[in-house]
């Protein structure tokens, strides 16, 4: 789905609104698009959105929608990665054990397509080693 910008548009013009699981699925089938889901806050649903860089959409704080966009390590501790709509460009990073157990709390509806996933980010040229270090 990356590069469907006018789905994206069509999308948002014509469903702006809140939404639920049932009614959402309902919208993708109508649509045509191929997607997987779970709505019991199984992690490995999204270990496995991470390891193949699809990310996922999920019921994260109340009646709200995010997006989770990977498993994060810092100093030896894996975080969720969430992406709210409402901040755009900030990450809210989350203890993994902390956010399954909030993300349960929430429902545990988490849903991602299966067309092709983006390319991975670009790194920074600092990011890059050559061949000399």
């Amino acid at each position: 789905m990356a590069h469907e910008f006018e789905l994206g548009e069509r999308w948002r013009a014509t469903y702006s609104d809140g939404e639920w699981d049932t009614r959402l699925r309902n919208r993708l089938d109508a649509a045509g698009i191929d997607y997987s889901y779970t709505v019991k806050a199984d992690p490995r649903f999204l270990d496995w959105a991470n390891a193949t860089r699809r990310g996922a959409i999920l019921w994260w704080k109340p009646a709200h929608c995010c997006t989770f966009v990977g498993w994060v390590e810092r100093n030896g501790q894996q975080y969720a990665a969430i992406l709210d709509n409402n901040y755009p460009g900030r990450f809210e990073l989350t203890p993994r054990e902390q956010f399954v157990r909030l993300w349960a709390g929430y429902g545990g509806f988490a849903l991602t397509v299966m067309e092709d996933p983006a390319s991975s980010l670009p790194y920074r040229s600092y990011e890059v080693l050559d061949g000399s270090q």
